[in-house]
């Protein structure tokens, strides 16, 4: 939940429509991040972004709501704080932001809606994070002026510990007025200088107007509210409808049918954006079942480990009966004993969880984003801790107690403990060996998951990306952020590059739009020169801007023609390198160097082909829409493209060892430029194959685990069968038997149990492993390699397990056997 004021009251505001937004002209300028999609309507029917006049006109008219807010991110801001500059999560919001969320600052106050006005003093509220890390949690930081990309903002407000901004795993450091979008865009395309507060203000209000503060098909905002008391979900969401499709019809022509127009949905916020929880919910849910039915196998020990008592003690509880005890009290007392054991347990694993939690959250996040999420023992972990604890308690002490409690007092109180035990000729599943076959199935679903996982890793790790990952430092700069645009931001890059190649142990350098494997993807529909499309053909392909290079620094064979280089600038053709997958598809049997495209469908002679390149991995590993259909195109032929890049740097070594170097390289060319994201190209390829990763090795962990509680499960049951049985065994080696004999009939029993372990873990694995066929790569769910590895394993450790007891039967001295009691 949100830690803000009666977050009950919080809602969400979306949209939703029968057709796609593009036939209403209200297409997406941008992406303002993940959307959830609303149940009974797809998700390009569906959104959660809305126009600056549209989020107006519901903050004007709306009466369900005491605030109305919006806010979008503002990017990585550069900050300069004592010299140095470095860059930090932005956020743009609304006056009402604070206000419609009821959080209180730490020091200062925060935005108000006076702040929000076109010339009013720019102003900033800081993370208590951000304020104790770069700041040095100084006091007195409310009221001083902080450069933001080149302008000065005072810090008015430290936000509190406990809030990160609405949308839990992407926290902002800075939150500053939505209208200082305006400065910040004129800053980044130079459209003009930034003025002195309280002056231009009508050239301010006219830059605005010409923005997406003005454009109704711009939607690049996210909105929220807070409901008055006593107004209901349904009154709301009637309201905002009305506003909603009034402000989508403006300009529109002819008018839509009222059927075709989307409609408004409101959704509880309380507990904010729910990337994370999306993200993460199906995994930790899958995990979640591991863990229970590792849980389960482990009751299964204990519950086995309390049959065989109840068998020792059953002599005990027939004289305690003779003497007038009732069963129902001897059950409560098996009962108590049980309960104690599992209390004593998960007493022992809150402890581990205390220790462990914050461990547990670094190792889900893989360190790639900042996770603030509260895993502090509180109420609801402690009772869900007890109501397990009672359950297993119960659930597997009560089968140990009525079974133990269930005698025969004339020939309990005659017979001996070992005759109580075994009688001759009476081979059946009992409980006890009904539980280790339990244990053995479970073992065996849990290890055919833990295969599937891990096979499904190795397959990625191994996976060829197409180029050279080793040895490859990448880290990303934006200089438009300190004033660089047009031929001084494309200069910048060239210096830049020059710089970093020339330093020892550099052995190239290059730049991107994205990095390969980074997550980040761009594609473009296009058009090729003397190529008909089939009918359906879907005609859009990968598109990545890269500098001088690039091919060589990444390590990306060209197999046909030439690379990019440096005098592919603003001032030659229009060119590009496509790889070999696009080469195969649109030229089969053909060179397609010499040929021509274009982007859409008007320019097919634009651009000109002068090289193929082997096919390489863009976005991920195991990215459904990234088909190796790849377009570079050139960037210092568009320097009005180039703002944010990413840097490659191949080095001699260890590439981190060339970091600092780098760093000072560009300090010495313009301090004000920082670095961000610094990681090799490995650091970044296994940021991409988290989930993977974490499966792999927490499956792997609880595999093995369940294996091993299976393991000494039936090591335990056939060794108490073993000791229980000791005369029997004299009785059979006094009459002759071979101690093979005696090896094998032990052993055997064992293995049936696990042979009929495996037979019921083997359906049901079968049927299990498609749940999570999401999750798996370069596999299906019943590959046959995991299903029978795992088998094998499972059996061999289970014989192991089984063998030993046997051994020490077959070692039995007879005269001490018979002696046995």
């Amino acid at each position: 939940m949100l830690p803000i004021r009666n977050s009950e009251q919080l809602r969400q505001v979306l949209w939703a429509g029968p057709h796609d937004p593009q036939e209403l002209h209200l297409r997406t300028s941008y992406s303002t991040g993940f959307c959830p999609e609303i149940p009974g309507v797809g998700s390009f029917n569906s959104g959660c972004s809305f126009s600056y006049p549209t989020f107006e006109q519901v903050r004007e008219q709306a009466q369900a709501f005491s605030h109305v807010f919006t806010f979008t991110w503002a990017g990585d801001l550069n900050v300069m704080v004592k010299g140095q500059a470095a860059l930090a999560q932005g956020e743009l919001v609304s006056g009402d932001y604070f206000a419609g969320l009821g959080v209180q600052p730490l020091l200062g106050r925060t935005i108000a809606a006076a702040d929000d006005q076109p010339g009013a003093p720019a102003v900033a509220v800081i993370s208590f994070g951000y304020w104790k890390r770069r700041l040095g949690s100084d006091p007195t930081i409310v009221g001083k002026s902080v450069p933001m990309n080149g302008i000065p903002f005072t810090i008015v407000g430290v936000a509190p510990p406990e809030f990160y901004g609405v949308q839990p795993g992407n926290s902002p450091e800075i939150w500053v007025p939505l209208r200082e979008k305006t400065e910040f865009d004129a800053v980044r395309e130079k459209r003009s200088a930034p003025k002195p507060r309280g002056q231009g203000i009508e050239v301010l209000q006219q830059a605005q107007a010409q923005t997406d503060f003005a454009n109704r098909q711009a939607r690049w905002l996210r909105s929220m509210g807070r409901l008055k008391p006593g107004v209901t979900d349904a009154q709301a969401r009637t309201e905002l409808d009305s506003i909603f499709r009034q402000s989508v019809s403006v300009g529109l022509s002819p008018a839509p049918k009222p059927q075709d127009l989307p409609r408004i949905e409101v959704r509880p916020a309380n507990r904010g954006i729910e990337t994370l929880r999306w993200q993460f919910s199906k995994p930790l849910l899958v995990l979640m079942a591991v863990v229970g039915l590792v849980l389960l196998t482990a009751c299964a020990n204990v519950a086995n480990l309390l049959l065989a008592r109840g068998t020792a003690r059953q002599k005990e509880w027939a004289v305690r009966l003779a003497l007038g005890a009732g069963r129902r009290r001897l059950i409560r007392q098996l009962l108590t004993e049980s309960l104690l054991l599992s209390l004593m347990g998960g007493a022992a694993g809150l402890l581990v969880a205390y220790l462990g939690s914050h461990l547990l959250v670094s190792f889900v996040s893989g360190g790639w984003q900042q996770v603030n999420v509260d895993v502090s023992l509180d109420a609801r972990v402690l009772g869900f801790t007890l109501c397990a604890a009672l359950l297993t308690g119960v659930l597997f002490g009560l089968v140990p107690a009525l079974r133990g409690t269930r005698v025969d007092l004339t020939p309990a109180l005659k017979e001996s403990a070992g005759s109580l035990a075994f009688r001759p000729g009476r081979v059946r599943l009992g409980p006890g060996k009904f539980l280790v076959v339990a244990q053995v199935a479970i073992s065996l679903l849990l290890m055919v998951g833990a295969s599937l996982f891990v096979r499904t890793l190795v397959n990625l790790e191994t996976l060829d990306v197409g180029f050279n990952r080793k040895n490859l430092l990448l880290f990303s700069v934006d200089p438009t952020t300190s004033g660089y645009n047009g031929q001084r931001l494309a200069a910048f890059y060239r210096d830049m590059q020059e710089r970093i190649s020339a330093l020892p142990g550099v052995r190239s350098a290059s730049f991107s739009q994205y990095a390969l494997i980074g997550g980040s993807y761009s594609s473009n529909d296009i058009s090729v020169e003397r190529y008909k499309p089939k009918p359906q053909e879907r005609m859009d392909v990968g598109v990545l801007g890269v500098g001088p290079g690039f091919f060589e620094t990444m390590g990306v064979r060209i197999v046909l023609g030439r690379s990019i280089g440096a005098q592919d600038n603003e001032t030659s053709p229009k060119l590009a390198v496509v790889s070999d997958a696009f080469a195969r598809h649109y030229f089969p049997g053909q060179s397609p160097v010499g040929r021509r495209f274009g982007f859409g469908d008007k320019s097919p002679s634009e651009i000109e082909i002068v090289g193929v390149a082997r096919n390489a991995k863009y976005s991920s590993l195991n990215s459904d829409y990234d088909t190796g259909t790849t377009v570079y195109i050139a960037l210092l032929q568009k320097p009005e493209t180039l703002w944010h890049s990413n840097y490659e740097v191949r080095t001699a070594g260890n590439p981190m060892n060339w970091a600092p170097a780098i760093r000072q390289a560009v300090q010495k060319l313009d301090k004000n430029v920082p670095l961000s994201r610094i990681k090799t190209q490995t650091e970044q390829i296994d940021e991409t194959i988290l989930n993977e990763r974490l499966f792999a090795k927490l499956t792997s962990f609880f595999g093995l685990l369940a294996l091993g509680l299976a393991c000494v499960g039936l090591y335990g049951t056939m060794s108490y069968a073993v000791v229980r049985r000791t005369s029997e065994f004299g009785i059979r080696m006094a009459l002759g038997a071979q101690k093979s004999r005696v090896l094998e009939m032990v052993l055997r029993e064992s293995l049936l149990l696990v042979a009929v372990g495996i037979a019921m873990g083997l359906p049901v694995a079968f049927a299990a492993t498609r749940l999570v066929k999401s999750f798996l790569f370069g596999l299906t769910p019943t590959d046959p390699l995991t299903l029978w590895g795992s088998t094998l394993l499972l059996a061999a450790v289970a014989a192991i397990a089984g063998y030993l007891p046997a051994r020490r039967a077959a070692r039995v001295d007879p005269l001490v056997a018979l002696r046995y009691e």
